[in-house]
């Protein structure tokens, strides 16, 4: 067997960065891309895997997972559902319930989390403290974060706190200063906090309320306050979860002035709606909250014109048994979806509304690649980059059910719907780590992938 002979040849319909190339295949040595082949001169492999009729799309990065807002998940649970939903790379948040990600020190033992217990690639956002502290922001670039969260509403003063606006201003310059992105959960703390208050004391406790007290204005408003911020700093700004369309207009006004921002929205925001709150209760009960049928198909509108530059999953897995409770305020924000995403927007995106599936690798490979900056290694199907793949079958539907999730969450706001597709491999740096029913990866396959910094 002579050393030039490749690892794997994977057979099918090839989702470049610029088109798909039908009946291609793809070469792999060594977990990294080495060839393109668009005939049948092929070189030899070792394994072949023929996925004729099949897309293969690169491995998706999903930009915003919360592995530790539940004890329980962890990476045990959380990287095992990316590998079986077609993610072979996550961006991992920085809000743990063992300690937020603010230091040197608890990034380190991050990192050792994810050689030890991880199944899929990850990297790491870091976070500061409430009250500043920015000599640790230097250390932790260095450490390799791919970017930094902080949050303008209060979740908890502790893992999740609100960052003021005098800490803010000197924040974003100095992480401006090292090139990294930082990205914001934009919702208004004042008007948000009051409604729940009014809303408790009145009664009004039901599914909708939720979505009731935190009306568009408190995410639009903070929005608006992050761009002008940005506008006078010099930094690279990510909005999370954005859920209203009036979000959006204000993104591409700023946008127009030059501002460096990348916006992102989730799946929920996209297929679910403030109808659905009766019937899925505090499963749906996320921040931001769903929105109204008419905003939903606005934001697909500007999803479709390119407004939108991702979609994440926002991987919020509480436990079911945390989502009980019959006051609606009483229960977590959040839901998981790391194992749902892409073949749920692959079957609304692409099945359904007719895009380009090139148009879908952007929005769930490259662009979140791109702006966390693990982007030429990941993200692409491309020469020199990572061999990460996702293999999609069109024409074979699946039924998404709870009892079939790896989450430790044991729900899933989407269980009983049926996508126009089927994952049938997940592929990590040429390895086969889920094979369309199990996940083969062990605890320690992923990587830690430090920031890409590009050149000076």
């Amino acid at each position: 067997m002579g050393s030039n002979q490749l690892d794997l040849i994977i057979k099918g319909d090839l989702v470049l960065p610029n088109e798909v190339a039908e009946n291609s295949s793809v070469g792999v040595k060594d977990g990294v891309i080495t060839g393109l082949y668009q005939n049948d001169d092929v070189p030899a492999a070792a394994k072949t895997i023929d996925a004729t009729g099949n897309y293969v799309f690169p491995g998706m990065v999903d930009a915003h997972v919360h592995s530790y807002s539940l004890p329980q998940e962890t990476f045990d649970h959380a990287t095992p559902a990316a590998a079986a939903g077609g993610v072979t790379t996550i961006v991992e948040m920085p809000y743990d319930r063992i300690g937020k990600v603010c230091t040197e020190q608890l990034f380190e033992e991050k990192i050792e989390r994810v050689k030890t217990r991880a199944r899929v690639d990850v990297a790491l956002l870091a976070t500061i403290e409430k009250e500043g502290k920015l000599k640790n922001i230097a250390p932790l670039v260095r450490k390799g974060a791919c970017g930094f969260k902080l949050s303008v509403t209060e979740a908890d003063p502790v893992r999740f706190p609100r960052i003021e606006d005098d800490v803010l201003y000197e924040a974003l310059q100095e992480i401006g200063s090292h090139g990294l992105p930082v990205g914001f959960h934009a919702e208004n703390d004042p008007i948000l906090t009051h409604l729940i208050q009014k809303f408790r004391n009145e009664g009004k406790t039901d599914p909708k309320a939720h979505c009731d007290s935190r009306p568009p204005i408190t995410e639009t408003l903070s929005v608006l306050k992050l761009l002008e911020m940005a506008y006078w700093i010099d930094v690279e700004l990510h909005l999370y979860h954005i859920s209203h369309p009036r979000s959006i207009q204000l993104i591409e006004m700023y946008k127009e002035w030059g501002v460096d921002i990348t916006v992102e929205t989730c799946p929920h925001y996209l297929l679910l709606s403030y109808d659905d709150m009766d019937r899925l209760k505090a499963f749906a009960k996320i921040n931001p909250p769903m929105r109204k049928k008419e905003e939903v198909e606005a934001m697909w509108d500007l999803l479709e014109c390119g407004y939108i530059d991702m979609v994440t999953s926002d991987h919020g897995p509480w436990a079911y048994d945390d989502k009980q409770a019959p006051n609606i305020f009483d229960n977590p924000s959040g839901a998981p979806g790391v194992e749902t995403i892409f073949p749920l927007m692959f079957s609304e995106c692409v099945a359904k509304r007719d895009m380009s599936p090139v148009f879908l690798a952007e929005l769930l490979c490259e662009n979140p690649a791109r702006r966390f900056k693990v982007f030429p290694r990941k993200g692409q199907i491309a020469l020199g980059a990572d061999a990460d793949f996702t293999i999609i079958d069109p024409s074979t539907q699946w039924t998404i059910r709870t009892d079939e999730m790896r989450s430790y969450a044991g729900f899933t706001p989407f269980d009983g719907v049926t996508t126009n597709c089927k994952i049938t491999q997940t592929i990590l740096r040429g390895e086969t780590i889920y094979d369309g029913k199990a996940v083969l990866a062990e605890p320690g396959t992923g990587e830690f992938i430090p920031a890409i910094k590009e050149a000076e």
